[in-house]
C-alpha cells in the first residue's frame, strides 16, 4: 500500500513538474511572444489552423524543391508559428484558471468533483502543452499533429467548461447581493 501511495505521488509530482515546465516554456518565447492584450483579443485557432501547422504535406512540397535554404526557412518558420500556437493556447489555459478561481470564488454551490474535474483538465492541458512546447523545440511540428490535435480539441473543452461555469456563476451570486 505504501508503494502505492508513493507511485501516486511520483506521478501527481511529475505532472505538476510538466504543468509547470509548459507554463515556463510558454513564457519564455520572447522572439514570438504575443502580448496579455493581443491574446486576449485573439480568439483561439480553429481546428484546421492547427491540423495545417502541424502537417506533414507543406513539408514534403517544400522538400520537393529540393532547395536547403527553403528547407531551412519552412522548418525555423513552422516552428515559430506551432510554438506561438502552443503559447497562445498556454495564455488562455491561464486566463481560464484566473477567471474560474475568481468566479469559484464567488459561488455557493461547488462541487468537490466537477472542481476536480476542472483542474485535471486545466493540469492536463498545461502538460500536453509543456510536451509540446519542448518537442517543437527538439523535433519541430511536422510529427506532432496528434498531440497537437488532442491539445486543440481539450482547450475547447476546457473553453466550454469555463463558459458555461460563468454562466451559471452570475446566478449564484445573483441572489447573494439582492
Amino acid at each position: 500500500m505504501i508503494e502505492l501511495s508513493s507511485v501516486i505521488i511520483g506521478i501527481v509530482l511529475l505532472l505538476l513538474g510538466l504543468a509547470t515546465n509548459g507554463w515556463l516554456a510558454a513564457r519564455h518565447l520572447q522572439e514570438t511572444a504575443l502580448t496579455t492584450s493581443e491574446a486576449d483579443a485573439a480568439p483561439p485557432c480553429p481546428e484546421s489552423f492547427v491540423v495545417r501547422v502541424f502537417s506533414r504535406g507543406d513539408w514534403e512540397f517544400v522538400r520537393g524543391l529540393k532547395a536547403d535554404g527553403i528547407e531551412r526557412l519552412f522548418q525555423r518558420e513552422r516552428k515559430k508559428v506551432a510554438l506561438v500556437w502552443v503559447r497562445q493556447t498556454s495564455m488562455m489555459i491561464r486566463k481560464a484558471i484566473r477567471e474560474h478561481a475568481e468566479a469559484a470564488r464567488h459561488s455557493k454551490n461547488l462541487e468537490f468533483t466537477t472542481e476536480i474535474n476542472i483542474l485535471a483538465q486545466f493540469l492536463m492541458l498545461m502538460v500536453v502543452c509543456g510536451i509540446l512546447s519542448l518537442a517543437i523545440e527538439v523535433a519541430g511540428p511536422l510529427f506532432l499533429s496528434g498531440l497537437a490535435r488532442f491539445a486543440q480539441r481539450l482547450s475547447q473543452r476546457v473553453g466550454k467548461v469555463q463558459e458555461s461555469f460563468q454562466a451559471a456563476t452570475p446566478a449564484n451570486t445573483a441572489g447573494r447581493t439582492a
